[in-house]
């Protein structure tokens, strides 16, 4: 026997040839067209895959390991999708049937009677296909055997019905699945009725709904007789919403209507027992309720503050007439009883921190108006000339002590009266600095301590510069005072340098051989050279040599045996006695520095301040003169373009003049 010879599409897959690009991608080219593809040709694809070339589903390789993208829904997973597992057994079954009636064309078997083709000659109907996959149901007597009728049927609805009789026919009920059922059928010759898988699909999910519906239906009227009568029997009986299965098994053996319903009984049974539920369960809600809106109303009339704990509160709910004349107050869950007690303290709470904050505010709307009363009292002693920039409190506070304003200014949160009585000295003093600098910085020559009010007018004079008398005498009390504090400072500076000078000199004459008994003059070839020496004047230099030769007489007393310890000991208690002395007067001057250095560090911190104040006058005042500039040639600048526009001959003239 001679084997068959190759088909066209056998013949047309051998021209394709699989290759790699440099990056490894798989790409086919045909041998005789040299046309080159990525997607694997139709000639190369098995029927599975021509099957799926018809979904969204397409499959792609990472490795080795494949994987399926849906090019809907963009989603992707590893495994094969239900879509494509269903697809595959229909294909294998059809591809299986093929070759079952390939194998026995060519064994010479008998096969099934095909079903007609649309070109067929035979004008009959064949009948209907038993199968012999499995066996078959014998349809019910009053089920019409259905053929497919010579030219396939009509429409859709005709040929589903054909497809959902097969199913009956073959006992395929809504247990079974899409793909054994297949399996069962697929030989049949109503089996093609309907052409395409999705409509085979299709009329199988309706043949198992249709089941289902007849079925559910059935047990809902068989439900709908049993219900009266097990009701009746479940009240009679005393069921309670916690029985069972096993109670009521228990209760009603014996009856013939528990006997009968052995598949219904049980959600009978649920129904009544849940129902019972509910009804508990809105009754104790209902109780529930009841007895919260009671205890709300009640709390209100106790004697129940923000600050009454919670056992004391419980305390005297249960003593109040009007708990104990409702008993379902007694009977209700402490939970509950606490959960209004909260929600009561915590309306407490809120009412007092309201309450709280309104005090607050209308304390701090006091103390404002207080203080605003206070600084217009001292605005109008500063008109009145009992207030200024030399004003002590003490001078000031006669004059307020009685008023009003004053008085409701004491003991309120915030600024008190004395802080805002230096505040107002100290602007007064800032301004009266301000126009003395403004004097000052107008003069060519320099005001001296020994200034005098008329040479302070002659200067002023000389300079151009207009002011009144009283600015002047203020501006010279504001520049003596200056130049005062920069005396006193330098004095106590150098009083402070000369003592350290002294003292250095001292350390220095420890160092020197001198003789107790030597006079300045016997010593001074002796220490006329020290640096510490020319430091100092004569009279400084006397004193610290006296200091250290009354030191060296005092060392010279002491005696030269210590077997005499009575006058040791008196010596040793004079030495002590000095030295301690010394070290008490060392201490005092340290002190006294330690003051002076702290001082002069608050003196230069208030300089630094004062310059840092001067220099943001000085550069608010720039700003403004620059502002001030800046608006006055934009004013210019928009004149001369108008005076442009009005007289445009006038200016191409004065254009041409100028130009070369």
């Amino acid at each position: 026997m001679s084997s068959p010879s190759p088909g066209p599409d056998a013949a047309a897959a051998s021209q394709w040839k699989e290759y790699k690009n440099a990056e490894g991608r798989v790409y086919w080219s045909h041998g005789l067209t040299k046309q080159s593809v990525w997607e694997k040709p139709d000639e190369l694809r098995t029927p599975f895959e021509r099957a799926m070339g018809k979904t969204p589903w397409k499959q792609y390789t990472s490795g080795s390991k494949p994987y399926y993208v849906n090019s809907l829904t963009k989603e992707t997973v590893w495994n094969l999708p239900k879509d494509l597992v269903k697809l595959k057994a229909e294909v294998d079954a059809i591809d299986l049937a093929k070759r079952e009636r390939e194998h026995r064309k060519a064994t010479g078997q008998a096969s099934p009677t095909p079903p007609p083709d649309s070109d067929s000659d035979d004008g009959g109907a064949l009948t209907h296909y038993r199968g012999r996959v499995a066996p078959t149901r014998t349809p019910e007597p009053e089920d019409e055997p259905i053929t497919i009728p010579h030219g396939g049927f009509k429409n859709v609805p005709d040929a589903e019905e054909a497809f959902m009789y097969l199913l009956k026919r073959e006992g395929i009920d809504e247990t079974w699945t899409w793909d054994t059922a297949m399996r069962k059928v697929v030989l049949d010759p109503l089996f093609k009725a309907l052409e395409t898988l999705a409509q085979k699909q299709t009329a199988f999910d309706k043949w198992q709904a249709q089941l289902v519906a007849e079925k559910a239906a059935a047990r809902d009227a068989r439900i709908a007789e049993l219900r009266p009568k097990l009701r009746r029997l479940f009240a009679q009986g005393g069921i309670k919403s916690y029985h069972t299965l096993k109670t009521a098994d228990k209760l009603f053996a014996g009856d013939k209507y528990w006997r009968r319903a052995k598949a219904e009984r049980g959600l009978l049974l649920d129904e009544y027992t849940s129902e019972l539920a509910s009804h508990e369960a809105a009754a104790r809600k209902q109780r529930k309720e009841h007895c919260i809106t009671a205890l709300s109303k009640l709390i209100r009339t106790l004697d129940i503050t923000v600050a009454t704990p919670w056992q004391e509160a419980k305390e005297i709910i249960a003593r109040s007439d009007a708990f104990a004349a409702d008993p379902q107050l007694a009977k209700m869950e402490p939970l509950d009883t606490l959960a209004v007690y909260d929600e009561y303290a915590r309306a407490l709470e809120r009412e007092f921190d309201e309450e709280s904050r309104r005090l607050r505010t209308e304390s701090r709307r006091r103390a404002r108006k207080a203080r605003d009363g206070f600084r217009a009292l001292l605005r109008e002693l500063r008109e009145a000339g009992k207030l200024t920039r030399t004003s002590k409190w003490k001078d000031t506070l006669p004059l307020i002590r009685d008023e009003e304003r004053y008085t409701s200014l004491l003991g309120v949160p915030g600024s008190t009266p004395l802080e805002l009585w230096m505040d107002a000295v100290d602007d007064m003093h800032l301004a009266a600095e301000e126009r003395a600098a403004k004097i000052e910085g107008a003069l060519s020559a320099r005001i001296e301590l020994t200034t005098t009010v008329e040479e302070l007018d002659r200067l002023c004079a000389d300079a151009g510069v207009t002011a009144s008398d009283e600015a002047k005498r203020e501006a010279l009390d504001v520049i003596h005072a200056r130049l005062a504090r920069a005396a006193a400072e330098e004095v106590r500076r150098a009083e402070r340098r000369r003592r350290h000078r002294i003292d250095d000199l001292r350390d220095a004459l420890r160092h020197v051989r001198l003789e107790p008994e030597g006079g300045y003059d016997a010593a001074l070839p002796l220490i006329s050279e020290l640096p510490e020496f020319k430091a100092l004047e004569d009279e400084d230099r006397r004193a610290a040599f006296e200091k250290h030769a009354r030191r060296l007489r005092e060392k010279a007393r002491e005696p030269r045996s210590r077997d005499r310890s009575g006058d040791a000991d008196r010596d040793r208690d004079r030495r002590r006695e000095l030295w301690d002395k010394d070290r008490e007067r060392d201490r005092d001057w340290r002190e006294r520095d330690r003051r002076d250095r702290e001082r002069e560090r608050e003196r230069d911190r208030d300089r630094d301040r004062d310059r840092d104040r001067d220099r943001e006058r000085d550069r608010d005042r720039d700003r403004r003169e620059y502002d001030r500039h800046r608006r006055r040639d934009r004013s210019e600048d928009e004149r001369e373009a108008k005076r442009r526009r009005v007289s445009p001959a006038s200016s191409r003239a004065d254009k041409e003049e100028g130009e070369i």
